[in-house]
C-alpha cells in the first residue's frame, strides 16, 4: 500500500488543490509545503551539486513524515524534484511511495509566473524555481557566466529606474526572462523522468489540471496507489473543481 504521497510539478500548476483533495483520504495529514521547505539556498546548493546542506536538514525533514507513518502522509511541494525528493528513497521502501506527476499547460504557468512576479531572474524566483546554473541540471538553459551578465545589468536597470516588476522589464530581458521559465517547465520533466529511471519501484500517476478538476482524474489516482479503502467520495463532492491559492484564479 502507498503511504507516502510526493508530488513532481513547477508549481502554480494546482499543487495546493491537490493537497487539498488528497486530505480527503481517511487517516491522512495532507501539506502543501511542510517545513522545512528545502529551497532556497538548500535547493540552489543541491542543483549545483552540493548536497551538504541538504542532507544536514533532512533528519528533520524524515522525522516530521514518520510522524505520519500510522496513516497516509502527503506533501505536494513543488521543491520535492528539486532537492529532498532525491534523498527520500533512502529512508523510505520506494513501494510504499507514490508520486503524482502533476502538469498545466506551459503557456499557463510562465504567464503564472509572471503574474506573482517569480523569475529566474530576481531573488524571489531564485528561492523557488530553478536558474541554469548546476551540475544536477539536464539542460542548461544558457551559459552560467552569461546568465550571470544578465542578471547583472538587469540589477544596474533596477538600480537606475527603480523598475522592479516584470511589466517593466525592457524587452529583451522580458523575452529572455519567458525563455527561462519555458525551460525551467521543461527542465522539471526533464528531472521528472530522471527521477523515474533512477527509483524504478516507486508508483508514479501522470494527471494535469482539468483532469484533477473531475472524480475521475482523482479516482485514477486512488486507484493507482490503492487508496480505494481510503476514499471517500462525499467529502470529496465539497473540493472537486474548488480553487485554491488565488494568485491567479488556479483551477
Amino acid at each position: 500500500m502507498i503511504k507516502y504521497i510526493f508530488c513532481i510539478s513547477t508549481g502554480r500548476s494546482g499543487t495546493g488543490y491537490l493537497a487539498n483533495i488528497l486530505s480527503t483520504l481517511s487517516d491522512t495529514k495532507a501539506y502543501h509545503e511542510q517545513k522545512p521547505r528545502m529551497n532556497k539556498e538548500i535547493m540552489r546548493e543541491f542543483l549545483k551539486g552540493n548536497n551538504a546542506p541538504l542532507q544536514s536538514e533532512m533528519s528533520k525533514k524524515v522525522d516530521l513524515i514518520m510522524q505520519a507513518s500510522d496513516g497516509i502522509y502527503v506533501d505536494t511541494s513543488h521543491i520535492f524534484i528539486k532537492s529532498f525528493g532525491w534523498e527520500i528513497p533512502k529512508y523510505i521502501p520506494q513501494n510504499e511511495i507514490g508520486i503524482v506527476i502533476l502538469k498545466r499547460n506551459k503557456s499557463k504557468v510562465v504567464e503564472s509566473f509572471h503574474r506573482i512576479q517569480s523569475s529566474p531572474f530576481n531573488d524571489k524566483g531564485r528561492d523557488w524555481i530553478i536558474y541554469p546554473n548546476g551540475n544536477n541540471l539536464t539542460s542548461p538553459a544558457i551559459n552560467a557566466f552569461n546568465y550571470k551578465v544578465l542578471r547583472f545589468l538587469l540589477k544596474g536597470y533596477w538600480r537606475v529606474t527603480g523598475a522592479k516588476g516584470h511589466k517593466k522589464y525592457p524587452s529583451y530581458f522580458r523575452d529572455k526572462s519567458y525563455k527561462l521559465l519555458s525551460w525551467y517547465y521543461d527542465e522539471i520533466y526533464a528531472l521528472g523522468n530522471k527521477f523515474q529511471k533512477m527509483y524504478p519501484q516507486i508508483s508514479y500517476v501522470e494527471v494535469n489540471l482539468e483532469e484533477l478538476n473531475t472524480f475521475e482524474g482523482v479516482e485514477r489516482i486512488i486507484k493507482k496507489f490503492g487508496l480505494e479503502k481510503a476514499y471517500n467520495k462525499e467529502k470529496l463532492a465539497d473540493l472537486i473543481d474548488v480553487p485554491v491559492n488565488l494568485k491567479d484564479n488556479i483551477k
